[in-house]
């Protein structure tokens, strides 16, 4: 696959939803992180927001791939399936921080291989925590690679948004997350032709 060509197809497609997008990354990072930092509960509402908000993020930037209406509230969706997104995102926590603790290079490779989790609930909300930990596995398997190199390829970007007083941030967040989701639609793809 041609990443340089899925990454401007990201653009593309996210250019007439950038502000819609930049404000759906804003809340949700600023959601997840402020309670961590008031108190030792806050980490713990963190954790319990995190999984959620980040499934919204899933089904945000998939109707935005898949030029389907792009809504605020699609962010809250996220919520609907609670306990299967509270066990996945425990799991998939725990396994990486476990691999990262064995070495880094075993966490690099859970992350990558449950990446697409959240992308399989929110195409089947009706689905198992197992089994879309199960998905996400088969869907990476043998891109691994791939996927690593294309979330790489987003590094220098965000060093530049940096640079730009951290502003171009927030216009690179929504564009990483729009070419994952496109990613997601092209393994689906590669998994029918099989």
């Amino acid at each position: 696959m041609d990443l340089l060509q899925l990454m401007k197809k990201g653009r593309a497609l996210l250019e007439p939803h950038l502000a819609i997008s930049i404000g759906v990354c804003l809340f949700y990072g600023l959601v997840v992180a402020i309670p961590a930092e008031l108190n030792s509960y806050g980490e713990m509402i963190s954790f319990l927001l995190a999984g959620p908000l980040q499934l919204g993020m899933c089904f945000f930037f998939l109707n935005l791939v898949r030029g389907e209406e792009v809504r605020f509230e699609l962010l809250f969706e996220g919520f609907k399936p609670l306990l299967t997104i509270l066990f996945s995102y425990a799991i998939i926590t725990v396994l990486t921080l476990l691999g990262l603790v064995l070495l880094i290079v075993p966490g690099i490779i859970v992350v990558l291989g449950f990446s697409m989790t959240y992308y399989i609930i929110a195409d089947d909300p009706e689905i198992s925590f197992q089994a879309a930990l199960e998905q996400s596995w088969k869907l990476t398997d043998g891109n691994k690679m791939e996927l690593l190199e294309l979330n790489l390829r987003f590094i220098p970007w965000y060093i530049l948004g940096l640079l730009f007083f951290i502003v171009g941030v927030f216009v690179v967040i929504p564009w990483h997350n729009s070419t994952l989701a496109l990613y997601y639609d092209d393994l689906l793809k590669r998994q029918i032709h099989i």
